[in-house]
Parts: structure tokens; sequence; C-alpha cells
């Protein structure tokens, strides 16, 4: 499990990469958010070269975007895995720990 500990204004918004797996099926989905508290947004990467060169099955991180929309504290859990096992573990979690100050 990654963990993360981040402090931001409110209103402000943070973005950093998480290593993606999608070669293999696996995506990065939000797992739990308080959403009085922070706007969560996952973003697949776009490669800057062209797509067609790309070496099939590669994987490009993946781009998380968490904006502060109030002062308080926030745990977000984010969950690498695919869509069709249910009831399976994760590949990878990430728990982000965010102080969000005025």
């Amino acid at each position: 499990m990654m963990r993360k500990r981040i402090t931001i204004k409110v209103n402000e918004t943070r973005t950093f990469e998480l290593e993606s797996h999608e070669g293999g099926g696996y995506q990065w989905s939000i797992a739990s958010n308080d959403e009085n508290v922070t706007q969560v947004q996952i973003k697949r990467h776009k490669p800057a070269q062209d797509q067609s060169a790309a070496t099939l099955g590669k994987s490009f991180p993946t781009l998380v975007e968490i904006k502060a929309l109030a002062e308080g504290k926030s745990i977000i859990l984010l969950e690498e895995k695919r869509a069709w096992e249910k009831d399976t573990k994760p590949l990878n979690t990430c728990r982000i720990y965010i102080t969000i100050n005025q």
C-alpha cells in the first residue's frame, strides 16, 4: 500500500502520478472519499509521443487530481484493479491523507 500526506488550501488543486498497469487490464478507481471536503478525478495520462510508436501493452502513469473544497481533513483511498474482478484484492492501493487549511 502506498501512502501520501498532503497539506493544501481551500480551492487549491494538487496533481500527481500513480504507476499504472493498464496493459494488464487494471484501472485506478476511487474506493472512498469525503466529497464534502475533497474532489478527486482520475485521468489517463496522454503520452507526448505519437501513440502509434508506443510499445504494444505499454502502460502510462495515471494522473490523480485532488481539489480541496472545504477546510478540514480527508482520507482518500484509491485502488488499482480489474473492473471484472469483483471478489479479488486490488493489485495496488494508495491512501492519501489530506489536511486542508484556509
